[in-house]
């Protein structure tokens, strides 16, 4: 038989060499093949084995560095036909032993192939900074004791090169404030920025005072952990089941409170003495006195009354709807909820960098401080809403003033772009209202983010590595864009804890519909991770409950049906909200008009419905009896408030061939004084005259 081999073998010399090397081949792919292909249980796999099974669905390929040995013995195997129909015959039966195979014979720990959701997790912790960290917690939770062996020298090796990176990049080793650099979720724009920020860690080692931060409201609050009424409280939220309380305030008037459950304590009134019991951050405190000295005259006052209820409400975390602000109170607001807004950011910030220094501390000695959740999906905690320019350049300034920062980067560029320009001016003839709305810039196209350190406001800060941003209707929403838009992004709108809309009644002027876009995009599931370490995002984030947390506070001089809509829609705070108005007797009585006034009723079937049957009445029954009449044929003005029911009514008159002029906002100067001129002289009988018209030009 041998010799019949090495015939075959030498009466072939060209394709019996290839025939041999390919099942010379064949017979050691299927000896590695036997290796290969076993089935290996999960209960045999080693603890980083099972851990990539659970990250990334399949082993991580070992290393091949044995390949040149397997080579050599592949070219040193001997081609026996015997062994390779042996070989070929052991395969055939293993494989239908592994397809007899029942469940008993399986291990008890079957592999799952992971969720999309357990990947990603697997691979944020491969890319975490604290990997090592996250690892042993991983080991103690599984009750899995850590085993000498190889891989442990290379961890010990890893962890020493962590800790010389960590001293290289803060070059003191002996002062931990300053081995200690900031975890932070996005790349500081500058040196001193970071510098700052790692100072500031070192500053809270021994400064704070947990059973302080324990008792403060803001801590209770916006805890990772929420007790056990959290889910009670938002199952009666979204059956509409609040207890509403209607009382009298001296300084708010007229308050409707609506909670989860009765609440006696909202109508209390607390006197603040000092910011600090009030849970205010020391370096704001000290500014408050000083940034609003032109609201309280007294030095022994901290408040107005208004400011005291407002502060008290909002710094109990409610939802607040306020509708009666004026020229007077206008300022005095805005400093309440800018030190509200700056205490909130000052306090989010000094709880994470105070777990950067726990961490970094606890790996240094290789302790365990537990599960640390103290962020949201990305950075950005506030959102301030506004309607013109120059209303954000009076909250920079009251923030700015707050804050006590001692510097701002790129002020010079936002007062460039938010202040008015020299060569315009207002018109002094027009009523006190008018002139403190457009008292300068009236852009309606802007959004800029802040961010805060210990001594320097950053202005014109990307969003994802901003603390506030500030932003008009339209300025946020041609970035969040809309479905099908190939460029969009509203994911930096995923951890927003506070939101203010200043002036909430100039967005009526402007376009509601951007406002209810806006609210529909808070606190959504971010697309991208944008760097975040998701072992700190706190649990409600990832439950989806944010909004029911999320603080929103809205001043407007009058209440109107859009504002509350958005109450009822929007404003599901577990802390309870505040409708805030009062009631006017109104002054109609006390005119005495020149001519007839009529007031006419039209009912609709429904609310749908409502401006057909508006306008067909007025076809039909308004424009007919003004056309039988010599003097309203040639001289009536007909007020439109929605700029809709304007363009119907314009298509209208100018297919019936009415004589009559078209006023809008978006008419230019020398057309509507061109319509104003010939509707005085009587050159035509009608003008339209738009709601917008009248508020933007007066």
């Amino acid at each position: 038989m041998a010799k019949g081999k090495s015939a075959i073998s030498k009466s072939m010399p060209k394709k019996g060499k290839s025939a041999t090397q390919h099942v010379s081949g064949l017979s050691s792919a299927k000896s590695n093949s036997k290796r290969k292909e076993a089935p290996t249980k999960y209960g045999n796999l080693s603890r980083k084995q099972k851990q990539d099974m659970l990250d990334y669905g399949e082993l991580v390929p070992r290393d091949f560095a044995d390949e040149d040995g397997d080579r050599e013995e592949q070219e040193q195997d001997i081609v026996v036909e015997e062994d390779l129909d042996r070989e070929m015959d052991e395969d055939r039966e293993r494989k239908e032993r592994q397809f007899e195979s029942t469940d008993d014979e399986e291990d008890e720990e079957d592999w799952q192939k992971p969720s999309a959701y357990s990947m990603l997790v697997g691979s944020l912790k491969k890319t975490s900074q604290h990997q090592d960290f996250y690892k042993k917690i991983q080991r103690e939770q599984e009750g899995v004791e850590d085993i000498v062996s190889d891989d442990e020298e290379l961890e010990e090796d890893m962890e020493q090169e962590l800790d010389e990176e960590i001293e290289e990049e803060d070059g003191i080793e002996d002062s931990e404030s300053e081995e200690v650099k900031e975890e932070d979720n996005h790349s500081d724009e500058d040196v001193v920025e970071e510098e700052e920020e790692e100072e500031e860690i070192g500053g809270y080692e021994s400064s704070d005072d947990e059973e302080a931060l324990k008792a403060d409201l803001f801590e209770s609050r916006l805890a990772d952990e929420q007790p056990k009424s959290f889910d009670q409280k938002i199952a009666l939220i979204e059956q509409k089941k609040w207890v509403a309380q209607a009382f009298e305030d001296e300084a708010l008037k007229e308050v409707v409170s609506y909670t989860t459950e009765e609440d006696k304590s909202i109508k209390e009134v607390h006197k603040i003495e000092s910011l600090e019991e009030a849970g205010v951050k020391e370096r704001i405190a000290n500014q408050w006195k000083k940034g609003n000295k032109d609201v309280v005259k007294s030095k022994k006052k901290l408040f107005t009354p208004l400011q005291e209820r407002l502060f008290d409400h909002a710094n109990h975390y409610r939802d607040i709807m306020y509708c009666n602000r004026t020229i007077d109170n206008a300022k005095a607001i805005r400093n309440v909820y800018a030190m509200h807004v700056l205490n909130h950011v000052a306090k989010t910030r000094d709880r994470v960098m105070k777990n950067n220094s726990k961490i970094a501390k606890a790996q240094k000695e290789d302790a365990d401080i537990g599960e640390v959740r103290d962020q949201g999906f990305t950075r950005p905690r506030v959102l301030i809403i506004l309607p013109f320019r120059n209303a954000a350049v009076d909250v920079v300034n009251a923030l700015i003033e707050l804050s006590g920062t001692e510097q701002q980067n790129n002020k010079k560029k936002f007062y460039d772009q938010f202040n008015l320009r020299e060569e315009e001016s207002v018109d002094e003839s027009k009523p006190a209202d008018h002139l403190e709305t457009f008292k300068g810039n009236i852009d309606d196209h802007f959004r800029l983010g802040l961010k805060f350190t210990k001594k320097t406001l950053n202005i014109y800060s990307d969003f994802y590595s901003a603390d506030i941003i500030i932003a008009s209707p339209l300025g946020l929403r041609t970035v969040i864009g809309t479905d099908g838009d190939k460029k969009r992004d509203f994911d930096f709108l995923s951890s927003i804890e506070l939101v203010v809309f200043d002036q909430a009644n100039h967005f009526l002027m402007q376009n509601w519909e951007h406002i209810e876009h806006i609210c529909d995009h808070l606190n959504l599931i971010p697309k991208d991770a944008h760097g975040c370490d998701i072992s700190r995002i706190k649990s409600w984030y990832l439950d989806g409950k944010a909004k029911y947390l999320r603080q929103t506070l809205v001043f407007s001089e009058f209440l109107t049906p859009e504002l509350n809509a958005m109450f009822n829609k929007y404003m599901k705070n577990v802390s309870g909200k505040l409708k805030i108005k009062q009631t006017y007797e109104g002054s109609i009585v006390n005119v005495i008009p020149q001519v007839q006034q009529t007031f006419t009723r039209i009912d609709s079937t429904s609310l749908a419905t409502s401006d057909d049957t508006r306008f067909k009445y007025f076809i039909e029954k308004t424009l007919p009896s003004l056309r039988r009449s010599a003097i309203t044929q040639s001289h009536t003005l007909i007020f439109i408030p929605s700029y809709f029911d304007f363009v119907r009514v314009r298509n209208y008159l100018k297919d019936n061939l009415f004589s009559h002029e078209a006023c809008s906002e978006y008419a230019s100067g020398p057309a509507i004084t061109r319509a104003r001129s010939n509707f005085f002289h009587g050159h035509t009988s009608f003008m339209l005259y738009t709601e917008r018209l009248h508020f933007f030009r007066r």
